[in-house]
């Protein structure tokens, strides 16, 4: 059956994505992970509800409003999901019921994270959609040790009142089982609700009289040990890891070997405060699982925080010395066609060299550039690099990311027509991409740089798009060449039907304003084939080919990058 269109047939009369979005109960988001800040979509009322601003704004904040038992929040889905960011991020996905102000529902929650400085975590991008109702009979979990994560560092925070001023140490483990997802698809629920059941039993077992054991975040149990001394915390995690792996579970749906992942923080060692507590030992359970089955990692205090140092100051000024040493490199990757699956263009990727060997992680660097109003020194150096690149390969195709803070200030584009002026014909094999959300701002102002820079002979493309930020009225006015379909609609088509629909929609919406279309996040055949029948332009994604800095010769001489099909 095909999807409704967005148009009717006389009177052409459309439908807002952001309209449509909210009538399949879908919102995005953006999580700034390091500092926890949560963004939304413009339409993240019109789907949560009344649900209060704070709890919005923050990303725990909102994993407090899961169900315990439920199933993992976004917290938890990231930081077990055990994938690798190699520079399009990692996916993660879940599944929990929420209590959205009074109204219990079961969400869907999907998206890719992007790796920071550290090597954890540091950016999220995804796509919430809200399912159904939550009947009462599915949520009557009764267990006394069950928590949400708020209520989890609430009792730490009680533990640290009580024992810290007797200056007696406390200790926080999370302990999580192995590959729940796994066993969940081998066992079903039923299965796994007793698997959990049991490994809770078995950490009781051996836990001293005065421990605390709550069960919390699906797969995740905390356990509060008093009197601890840091010498003997390896000892304590080793026992509840051998305690869980000391024989195979039986369930009523077969058997199933257990294996436990351990991290563990210390108070007042590390903090005297509960959240940063829980937060420190939940970074050394990630550590451990990255270490694989029967792992136990002890959170340390980092140099940097003895001498009142922070990662970030660090990140910019790095940053910033590489700018002036001129190590900033281009990262490549293809944009093919939808069809044929040759090559289009390369979209040029920022990449700064790390004195020490590597690169800074773009997903934490780019936004910490922002806030620190450094991120137009870095954007001119991109131009700079792409249309020296386009005027040494008379056959590149190249587009290049501009940060919103940077088309605000009117340098960037005065640099723009001065490098085009200079090489007209380079500058009409470049595509200048800005995002939906930096449009919104003045869209009276964006209209009259985009033209600017149409003028010079660039292509203009919208990145990003699809969470409704942008009006109908507003695109129909910008001269825009070229739509990219955020990702985090694009991934999900195997899975769900309304972003099948709503994906179609936008297709048809593109077409209906004769510009072409990129799918981002392309990383399977049957994605690549149902967007190539519904009409996309070009696909982008590791199907198709991974951002490379080093591009060959015959990169640009549009060979056939895979066979369709």
């Amino acid at each position: 059956m095909s999807a409704p269109s967005l148009f009717g047939s006389r009177d052409e009369r459309i439908v807002e994505p952001r309209s449509l979005l909210s009538s399949i109960g879908e919102v995005a988001y953006s999580w700034d992970i390091g500092s926890d800040t949560l963004s939304w979509g413009p339409n993240a009322a019109e789907v949560l509800g009344p649900v209060p601003l704070a709890v919005l704004q923050r990303g725990l904040a909102f994993a407090g409003l899961v169900e315990p038992g439920s199933g993992r929040s976004r917290y938890d889905a990231i930081f077990s999901s055990g994938g690798h960011d190699l520079g399009d991020g990692a996916v993660y996905r879940t599944r929990y019921a929420a209590d959205l102000a009074g109204r219990k529902m079961w969400i869907e929650d999907a998206g890719r994270w992007f790796v920071g400085i550290d090597g954890r975590p540091s950016r999220a991008r995804g796509v919430l959609r809200l399912e159904r109702a939550v009947r009462p009979e599915e949520l009557t979990a009764t267990d006394a040790d069950l928590c949400d994560r708020n209520m989890l560092v609430a009792r730490v925070d009680e533990a640290l009142a009580e024992h810290l001023p007797a200056e007696r140490s406390v200790v926080v483990l999370i302990a999580a089982i192995g590959e729940l997802a796994r066993l969940n698809g081998e066992f079903g629920h039923e299965g796994t609700e007793e698997i959990i059941e049991e490994v809770r039993q078995r950490l009781h077992s051996v836990m001293r009289r005065r421990d605390q054991l709550m069960h919390y975040s699906g797969n995740r149990f905390a356990i509060l040990l008093s009197s601890c001394p840091a010498n003997q915390i390896e000892a304590a995690a080793e026992r509840f890891i051998k305690a869980v792996a000391r024989s195979a579970v039986e369930t009523s749906r077969g058997i199933a070997l257990i294996r436990l992942r351990v991290g563990a923080a210390i108070a007042p060692d590390l903090t005297r405060k509960g959240a940063t507590l829980v937060k420190a030992a939940e970074n050394a359970l990630a550590d451990a699982e990255a270490a694989g089955p029967d792992n136990a990692v002890i959170a340390r205090r980092p140099a940097a925080a003895e001498t009142g140092g922070g990662a970030a100051p660090r990140l910019d000024l790095e940053a910033v010395v590489a700018l002036n040493e001129r190590k900033i490199r281009l990262a490549f990757q293809p944009v093919v066609t939808a069809k044929a699956r040759t090559l289009a263009f390369n979209e040029a990727l920022l990449r700064v060299e790390r004195p020490q060997g590597g690169f800074l992680a773009a997903a934490e660097l780019v936004p910490l550039l922002e806030r620190r109003g450094l991120v137009n020194l870095f954007d001119h150096r991109v131009l700079e690099l792409a249309m020296t690149h386009l005027a040494e390969r008379q056959d590149a195709v190249l587009s290049i990311n501009v940060s919103p803070r940077t088309l605000a200030e009117a340098d960037w584009i005065e640099g723009f027509e001065a490098s085009a002026g200079a090489n007209p014909i380079a500058a009409k094999r470049l595509i200048v991409e800005v995002t939906e959300t930096a449009t919104i701002e003045d869209p009276e102002r964006m209209a009259r740089l985009l033209t600017r820079i149409k003028q010079r002979g660039a292509r203009v493309a919208i990145d990003d798009f699809g969470a409704g930020h942008t009006s109908l009225r507003h695109l129909r006015t910008f001269p825009i060449d070229i739509l990219k379909l955020d990702g985090a609609f694009t991934q999900n088509l195997r899975r769900s039907t309304d972003d099948r629909f709503f994906v179609r929609t936008l297709l048809e919406l593109a077409h209906h304003l004769g510009v072409e279309t990129v799918a981002e996040w392309v990383d399977d055949e049957l994605q690549a084939s149902m967007l190539c029948d519904w009409g996309v332009t070009y696909l982008q994604g590791h199907l198709v080919g991974k951002a490379e800095l080093n591009l060959p010769d015959e990169t640009q001489a549009n060979p056939p990058l895979r066979a369709a099909g």
